[in-house]
């Protein structure tokens, strides 16, 4: 058979010409095509109806970019144009690149100014997810630099992060962003005076309370039963062995017997107990203090069995310097069982403090010891988490409840920002900042570097001027020593979130930085926000009156009970006070209260 070249050329130019034609209709259906990854060009245009709004995707090489545009977002219809734009801008020293940048732009049609009067929702795929200490965020170009959005969600189900903007034109990229975390000597430094350090305080718990009669004689059975943690590798090992073998009735004995108490304290296993010994050959006690150890780190659970069959998980193990407060320790019954409270009546007080809440304020003994925190008033707060200070102070948060201190415009630090706590129970005395010049005898008060320093209220100031004139000898510790203890503090960072239903909490995140009006006071990337509030039941009074501040919620799965007083005993009962106290809080449905909760867990 013959064939005709002719023919045959034609049928060649025409089979080009088509699949030509459908190559180009391909890229014009998903621009995205055009771009190429890393490349530059347009990966999505619509036409946005005002009224219906939309969800609006790329095409399949940039599969899981959207924008989702609400019904009645636009004050009128709309282009919607994404581009992939070359990479502009410096990065952070704690942010990696984790996707292209985008510039994402809403165009008016027609004639007429266009505004964006609900936010629409950004995604944005990652090259991978982030690894915990990291976290998934956008960041918009600002000038030269990546700016963090004040909301951003992960989803991990598909590699995506998403954030909420009002911006008709900006330029959006997703990154990995460290949790800031100091590291080095000072930390494991600092965290030994955390654990070990007393500051003195043994004058007061020791001396003024008598804590040690009481540490003399308690079981260690009871111990625990207070929420007392056991460092495990601190344990003698014939007290181990007791413990973990097999005779029931020498486990129940132990339990039962002060000397055991005593043993454990004297191998510096209690942690945040401190024993003082006249004698070193002995284990009685003639004095005890308290580290910052006792309230803020716990053992993890071991499980023994104390009878056969029968495994009792108590805290006696390796100690976890996660930052998660001792909720359980019962501070104040502890003090309550001394010969000093006793004796003065404080004891009813201190009892009713409750498990995870101390009230700093509430120590005072008149002719026996002053407290110049003293307020006349019992109201007790409970212990914060100790993590996120580098990114918490970067928002201008101060950790504490009460704000009774403030930034001295030099550093905004870990250490100084809970002076108002540790003031009286760990450092009594030997605070973090100085004691003005005038308040000593010859003006030589004491001084420390700016960057421990902090500028109390004068009322304060005035209590505390007082209480040197009338006991001498605060002085203000080596600052080595609180240099090491601050950085110890910054080396935490919060845990990574939980387990957590990605849908549901995807629609409580919009909720919470949309109609629900959560970040009305949780305002910035780190949750923080100005002012001072009341929410609680009963409403805050003496040094609290002027309210309680903004905490930052990152972990917030991990420190139940909840709010400063410790009344809300899970983020459920937490969500459900701010919508029924009217706290700004629209009247949310069962289903949105949920959605909220779940949010809070993915944090």
């Amino acid at each position: 058979m013959k064939t005709n070249p002719e023919r045959g050329l034609c049928h060649l130019v025409t089979s080009f010409f088509v699949n030509s034609l459908a190559i180009l209709s391909l890229i014009v259906s998903y621009p995205a095509l055009a771009a190429g990854k890393s490349g530059v060009g347009l990966v999505l245009e619509a036409e946005v109806s005002a009224e219906a709004g939309g969800v609006f995707s790329a095409g399949p090489g940039m599969a899981g970019l959207t924008v989702t545009l609400p019904p009645g977002a636009l004050s009128k219809d709309a282009t919607l144009v994404v581009r992939v734009v070359g990479a502009k801008g410096e990065l952070a020293s704690t942010q990696t690149a984790a996707s292209d940048s985008y510039r994402i732009q809403l165009k008016s049609r027609g004639k007429g100014q266009l505004a964006l009067l609900k936010p629409m929702k950004i995604a944005l795929p990652l090259d991978s997810l982030p690894v915990h200490p990291q976290i998934a965020e956008i960041a918009t170009l600002e000038e030269d630099s990546w700016v963090r959005q004040a909301a951003s969600f992960l989803r991990p189900s598909d590699s995506t992060v998403v954030t909420l903007s009002t911006a008709l034109r900006a330029t959006y990229r997703a990154v990995h962003r460290d949790l800031q975390a100091a590291s080095g000597d000072p930390v494991m430094r600092g965290r030994d005076v955390f654990m070990y350090e007393t500051f003195g305080n043994e004058d007061f718990f020791g001396d003024v309370l008598g804590l040690h009669t009481l540490l003399n004689s308690v079981p260690p059975g009871a111990a625990v039963g207070l929420g007392v943690q056991v460092d495990i590798t601190r344990v003698p090992q014939p007290i181990v062995d007791v413990l973990t073998g097999d005779d029931f009735a020498a486990k129940q004995a132990a339990l039962e017997n002060p000397a055991i108490t005593r043993a454990l304290i004297k191998a510096g296993a209690v942690i945040g107990v401190v024993g003082r010994y006249d004698d070193q050959t002995s284990d009685v006690m003639t004095s005890a203090a308290i580290t910052c150890g006792l309230c803020h780190v716990n053992a993890s659970p071991t499980e023994f069995e104390l009878s056969p069959g029968q495994f009792v998980a108590l805290p006696i193990g390796q100690p976890q310097f996660d930052g998660v407060p001792n909720s359980g320790l019962d501070a104040g019954a502890i003090l309550a069982l001394t010969p000093t409270a006793q004796a003065v009546g404080l004891s009813n007080l201190l009892n009713g403090w409750g498990p995870g809440r101390f009230d700093v304020r509430a120590l005072d003994l008149p002719n026996i010891d002053r407290n110049p925190l003293e307020d006349g008033v019992d109201n007790p707060t409970s212990y914060p988490p100790i993590w996120n200070f580098v990114d918490l102070s970067e928002q201008n948060y101060l950790i504490g409840w009460d704000g009774l201190f403030v930034d001295n415009g030099v550093s905004n630090n870990a250490l100084a920002s809970i002076s108002e706590a540790v003031y009286d129970l760990i450092f009594h005395g030997n605070g973090a900042f100085g004691i003005p010049p005038f308040a000593t005898e010859g003006g030589n008060g004491g001084t420390i570097p700016p960057e421990l320093s902090v500028v109390p209220p004068q009322s304060l100031v005035d209590a505390l001027i007082n209480s040197e004139l009338e006991r001498p000898g605060n002085d203000v510790l080596p600052p080595a020593r609180l240099l090491d203890l601050q950085s110890f503090m910054q080396s935490i960072v919060s845990p990574a979130p939980g387990s957590f239903d990605e849908s549901l909490a995807e629609a409580g995140f919009e909720l919470f930085h949309g109609v629900a009006n959560c970040a009305a006071c949780h305002q910035t990337a780190e949750f923080t926000g100005p002012g001072l509030h009341s929410i609680t039941a009963s409403a805050p009074a003496g040094g609290l009156e002027a309210g309680i501040k903004v905490p930052g919620l990152r972990g917030i799965s991990r420190t139940a009970p909840y709010f400063h007083d410790a009344s809300a005993g899970d983020l459920q009962a937490v969500v459900d006070r701010y919508v029924e106290r009217g706290m700004g809080t629209p009247d949310l449905s069962a289903a949105q209260r949920s959605a909220i909760v779940e949010y809070l867990k993915s944090l």
